[in-house]
């Protein structure tokens, strides 16, 4: 009797086992598949990153030319009003000397 007890105890527990067995290792796997999924996960976040950050600093640079470029611009077009003020005056000077001489025009005239 004490053996057909042993084998029923044997084939109620072997099952209970085996189960906890394949779940620990399923357990395990599923762990492992979750941080191996994880780190493919950061890795392409961070070569995005990496892309982003070095778009950032061409766009950068290109706004800093750009800035420059346009300071450069701005003080030509200063120079430019300056050099179109003093033609200006001088025009001016030029008509108030002009002003008190009369134009004397020839005009051909053709006999019909």
């Amino acid at each position: 009797m004490d053996a057909d007890v042993t084998r029923v105890i044997l084939e109620a527990v072997a099952p209970a086992l085996t189960a906890a067995a394949g779940y620990l290792t399923g357990r395990g796997k599923r762990r492992n598949d979750f941080l191996s999924e994880l780190q493919k996960s950061i890795d392409l976040l961070s070569a995005k990153n990496t892309d982003l950050m070095k778009r950032v600093v061409e766009l950068n640079d290109t706004v800093v030319s750009l800035r420059r470029e346009n300071g450069e611009l701005k003080g030509e077009v200063a120079e430019l009003r300056r050099e179109n003020e003093r033609l200006s005056d001088e025009v001016n000077k030029l008509n108030e000397q002009l002003s008190g001489v009369r134009t004397i025009t020839k005009v051909k005239r053709t006999d019909a």
